[in-house]
């Protein structure tokens, strides 16, 4: 179920902290049951943080599209179901050892977290919306 931000949604969520970035994508990927990811030809697009291998991920398309430039522009969007994404996303991504950036920004990868503490964390906001 794609959504559509508008230009002042857009500036808005990018105008947040880091924190506040992450409650953001939280409550929108609850909603909106997915989660963004960049792949090229090669898989999903991966980037370091805090000496640790992170996917980036976003909550929108349009967030997502931004980093899609420089060494990234043939990258494109992709959208994960969120379901897949706690099934089979979170226990391949602990496998690979890898961490998970959410909602990066032009300052900074965002908050890093594990793929288990990420995926409880949308748990837990599911049951809250339930």
């Amino acid at each position: 179920m794609e959504y559509k931000l508008s230009a002042e949604e857009l500036a808005r969520i990018v105008a947040l902290d880091a924190e506040q970035r992450y409650e953001y994508f939280v409550q929108a990927v609850a909603d909106l049951q997915e989660i963004w990811i960049l792949t090229d030809d090669e898989g999903f697009v991966l980037v370091s943080a805090e000496d640790e291998r992170c996917i980036p991920v976003w909550p929108h398309a349009e967030l997502a599209q931004q980093w899609i430039e420089g060494e990234w522009e043939n990258c494109k969007a992709q959208a994960v179901d969120l379901d897949t994404w706690l099934n089979k996303w979170t226990e391949g991504l602990n496998g690979d050892e890898l961490s998970i950036a959410v909602l990066p920004d032009a300052d900074g990868p965002g908050v890093v977290v594990a793929p288990d503490e990420l995926a409880e964390t949308l748990v837990g906001e599911l049951s809250d919306d339930a």
